[in-house]
């Protein structure tokens, strides 16, 4: 059996080798906190404070400009220092996915998959994009003519109604008077397919055309137009 030797140092050496002050370790031994440790705790109890009030999304930059606006003077090595040593981890955002709603009946069929327009006002395409703002999203739909590719008709709303597509219609509608005949071609959202959108279509005797369920080269006909 080995023997273990236990070796004794000063208090002072000990401190010296480990940059302690004396005063520090007494106050250690004796349970009192350290005006550091007690400045690092109260920190960390802010960090986590501004890191819970923002759903827990926000890294340490974000974090350090939180504090400083308070009027902190804090660095943001020391705010990820003490972030990782409470385990705060900044969740990741959802890839925001607007969703849209397929119209269950009246899909109309692809009546301009072989057409190609000789002439302005004979094909608009519409599509529904959204754009990120200081705001939040807002939804824009689009109404393009296929032949000069410009946009004869849009709206910017914070809403994926179908008041949406029938607002942008109307745009297009006070621009451009086109004749009976008019091809419309859109997908198969519920917007495209909703009485509000319909009636003026019928009322200008336009022939309304879809893309195909989940035809994603169909699509691209919008897409690039609006290139």
């Amino acid at each position: 059996m080995i023997e273990q030797l236990s070796v004794q140092y000063a208090v002072k050496e000990v401190c010296a080798a480990l940059r302690v002050s004396r005063s520090a370790f007494y106050r250690w031994r004796n349970g009192q906190e350290s005006s550091r440790a007690r400045e690092q705790r109260e920190l960390a109890q802010k960090i986590e404070r501004v890191f819970n009030a923002h759903a827990q999304r926000y890294g340490s930059p974000r974090v350090t400009r939180v504090l400083r606006q308070e009027g902190l003077r804090v660095g943001k090595n020391r705010v990820a220092r003490l972030m990782r040593q409470e385990q705060l981890v900044a969740r990741k955002k959802r890839a925001f996915r607007p969703k849209t709603t397929v119209a269950a009946g009246r899909a109309e069929p692809n009546r301009i998959a072989n057409l190609v327009p000789e002439r302005p006002d004979q094909i608009w395409v519409s599509d529904i994009t959204y754009v990120a703002t200081a705001q939040g999203w807002l939804y824009l739909a689009v109404i393009l003519d296929l032949f000069s590719r410009r946009v004869v008709g849009w709206k910017l709303d914070d809403s994926l109604e179908a008041s949406l597509v029938h607002q942008a219609l109307q745009n297009a509608l006070v621009l451009r008077r086109p004749q009976a005949g008019l091809y419309f071609h859109s997908d198969r959202g519920c917007q495209y397919s909703s009485h509000m959108v319909r009636k003026p279509l019928e009322v200008i005797e336009a022939i309304p055309s879809m893309s195909a369920l989940g035809n994603c080269y169909d699509k691209e006909l919008v897409s690039y137009c609006a290139s």
